[in-house]
């Protein structure tokens, strides 16, 4: 019954109290009897509070959905081959995962059938087990459309579809029958999240770079990531491109971002990119539409055994050799976007962040540790102002990352939602009037202070 409804109702039974009145509860002089009275305002009061309750009552909550996508997760022998290792890594980061729907990283290598290694130096093979502590750390997507799905040919390709499907992981960029396919990583009330995943490299040549298993298309090939994406704004809620490509050790290429910023333009609310393994500052890009689109120009790595050999006494990187990846600590730097997706009668309204994540490694302190230990922890603000000064020296790195109000620096605390910032992905008509993103002051004089 709406509100009106029920205010007439109540009304309706106050004033027939109050007419029996006249009859029956009036004394010799005409006034109201006490009984009519307590009648009348007893119905009133009843009224009153029935309207009350009926405005008080809480509202159904805005079906949000919340999806963290990171980046790369290597194999390194001996530190990160086995199973027991990456769920050791990835242990720091199960609070921040279980507050998710959907987490997704890049499983950057190939899925060994028994104990084969991979032939090439520059090659990762991770066992069937390893996919499995993935779900069982808390992540629930992979995508596997990268230049190292090969590295054990096609039964690697394959053994990954399949070792992924027992482990329960969605796996994105990859399917034996149409890899390009959206897939739904999150999905409540009817409301769904989707992931079109591919990558715009390949090591392997022959047949398994060409695999039709794997969603692969160089920057230039554009339509099959086009028509990937209208396949999912036609049967998804929000649509999230989190492609495979760039440069290693370096900020991301006009290349790669010239694609993502078209991604965004055919209809992507939110792009995300991996492979240099080290981050990049986040962009927001408008469209055509004049939606606001997050691009995650790179989230660098989320577990690995880069930079094993850098100490806080160092420079960040080697100056004249920033490929020189043992003791780059841009390396050891990775981002989680942390996306939430707000489902309203006009469209998809979406809050946006990202995590900063630090590769603790045992190598870099102690070098007679044969298997040594890494933990991936978030990089926190105040116990981490020492590291964070030491990397800001290095102006050449991705230092924006620190300034820029989106980080969500303490994820547990009553004000982290003061570091989410907003993305529209409604129509045209109501984003071009969405409020603008605040920039806090601090961040307007750190930007400023980068200008100079």
């Amino acid at each position: 019954m709406s509100r009106r409804a029920l205010a007439g109702t109540v009304l309706g039974i106050s004033c027939l109290l109050a007419a029996c009145g006249r009859d029956t509860g009036r004394d010799g002089e005409g006034r109201k009897g006490p009984d009519a009275l307590d009648a009348l305002v007893a119905a009133q009061k009843a009224s009153a509070a029935a309207i009350a309750k009926q405005e008080a009552a809480p509202r159904l909550p805005r079906m949000a959905l919340r999806v963290l996508v990171a980046g790369d997760l290597i194999p390194h022998r001996p530190s990160l081959a086995s199973a027991a290792s990456v769920s050791t890594a990835l242990a720091p980061l199960g609070p921040l995962f279980g507050g998710a729907n959907a987490v997704i990283a890049n499983y950057e290598a190939a899925t060994a059938t028994g104990a084969e290694l991979p032939k090439r130096k520059m090659a990762y093979a991770a066992p069937r087990g390893w996919l499995g502590e993935l779900r069982r750390a808390g992540l629930t997507a992979v995508t596997v459309a990268n230049n190292h799905a090969c590295d054990l040919e096609g039964p690697g390709v394959t053994t990954t579809l399949d070792a992924a499907r027992a482990a329960g992981l969605v796996a994105l960029g990859g399917d034996a029958e149409d890899p390009w396919a959206p897939r739904v990583v999150a999905e409540a009330n009817g409301k769904r999240v989707c992931v079109v995943a591919w990558t715009t490299q390949m090591n392997a040549e022959g047949a398994c770079g060409r695999s039709k298993h794997l969603a692969i298309a160089s920057p230039g090939r554009r339509a099959r990531v086009d028509a990937a994406i209208r396949v999912a704004k036609t049967t998804c809620d929000a649509t999230i491109a989190v492609l495979h490509g760039g440069e290693e050790y370096a900020p991301q290429t006009e290349t790669v971002m010239d694609l993502a910023h078209h991604v965004a333009d055919v209809g992507a609310d939110a792009v995300v990119v991996h492979h240099p393994h080290v981050a990049s500052p986040v962009e927001l890009h408008t469209t055509k539409d004049r939606r606001r689109v997050p691009v995650f120009a790179s989230v660098g790595n989320l577990a690995s055994n880069q930079g094993e050999s850098w100490t806080a006494e160092m420079f960040p990187v080697l100056p004249e050799n920033r490929r020189l990846v043992c003791v780059n600590a841009w390396t050891r730097l990775g981002m989680i976007a942390d996306l939430s997706f707000d489902f309203e009668e006009t469209g998809v309204r979406m809050e946006w962040g990202y995590h900063l994540v630090w590769n603790e490694n045992e190598h870099a302190t102690d070098r007679a540790i044969s298997v040594p230990k890494i933990e991936a922890r978030l990089l926190d603000p105040e116990r981490d102002r020492g590291l964070v000064a030491k990397l800001a020296e290095d102006r050449k790195g991705p230092v924006p990352v620190f300034e820029d109000p989106c980080w969500i620096e303490s994820p547990g605390s009553e004000d982290a939602r003061a570091h989410r910032c907003r993305a529209s992905s409604m129509p045209s008509s109501v984003a071009a009037v969405a409020p603008p993103v605040v920039v806090p002051a601090k961040a307007q004089v750190a930007r400023a202070r980068r200008r100079r």
